[in-house]
């Protein structure tokens, strides 16, 4: 179950951000996508180094890490679709 918490809270992070993105400027380029990606990934990886050095009773754990980088994925993904059928003008 928290692998599932890990994809979904990194997943909606990612599909709003996506979505506030594409509606200021007002197109999303695939490079963007990549990139925001990216900054998800490490970010969820800094989390867990954060845990495992800094956080009393806290442990460093890749798979966490893994799920995060999923959810981010699933996240794009998601806009994808969200453009597709809600967001075109």
């Amino acid at each position: 179950m928290d692998k599932i918490v890990h994809m979904g809270l990194f997943g909606c992070t990612v599909l709003l951000l996506c979505i506030g993105y594409y509606r200021s400027k007002g197109h999303i380029s695939a490079l963007t996508l990549t990139l925001f990606w990216l900054v998800a990934a490490f970010y969820g990886l800094a989390i867990e180094f954060i845990q495992k050095y800094w956080a009393v009773e806290r442990s460093f754990d890749m798979m966490d890490a893994l799920a995060d980088s999923i959810g981010a994925l699933c996240g794009i993904i998601a806009f994808l679709f969200v453009r597709k059928w809600w967001l075109k003008k």
